[in-house]
């Protein structure tokens, strides 16, 4: 379950309230990878990404070392998960995906995805953004030219780089 640290959220609520229109995508379906950094270790991924509007999507992740794959979907606040070992969908909550120190909600990504920057994160400078909504400080940047988008958890020592692959 660790695969879906940063993808899922622990704010308590995943409305989502725009604050700013960025130059972010829009990105509604594309295929990626996924690289997290932690304190103990690193590992990477590849993301299948669907949302086409923030209350409502599917994403997949496959980690080929062990392999793991995940599914996530959300329609509105309601997420449920599965993978390959456990093919039946079932509910996951805030608190449960929380436990393992969440960073972003899947809502809030695919509205950042979408090029609509969630009202609690604040610009800092040109393609950089910071909230504490959480309780703990993340960061987030975006490198256009390489369509990367890296999310930092600044108080639990995360990293992860998404690397969008338009188009696939």
């Amino acid at each position: 379950m660790a695969v879906i640290l940063i993808l899922a959220g622990c704010a308590t609520d995943h409305s989502v309230r725009v604050a700013e229109q960025v130059s972010i995508g829009p990105y509604p379906a594309f295929t990626g990878r996924l690289i997290v950094i932690e304190p103990t270790k690193r590992w990477q991924v590849l993301l299948t990404w669907r949302a086409s509007t923030p209350d409502h999507g599917w994403l997949r992740i496959t980690h080929a070392a062990t392999n793991t794959i995940i599914e996530l979907r959300w329609q509105g606040n309601t997420m449920e998960l599965r993978d390959n070992r456990q093919p039946v969908w079932h509910p996951v909550g805030r608190a449960r995906l929380s436990e393992h120190g969440i960073v972003i909600a899947p809502q809030e990504l695919a509205a950042i995805l979408l090029g609509q920057m969630p009202a609690h994160f604040h610009k800092i400078s040109d393609n950089r953004w910071k909230s504490t909504s959480s309780g703990a400080p993340i960061r987030l940047q975006w490198m256009q030219q390489s369509h990367k988008l890296i999310m930092s958890d600044i108080k639990h020592g995360r990293k992860a780089t998404l690397i969008i692959q338009p188009g696939h």
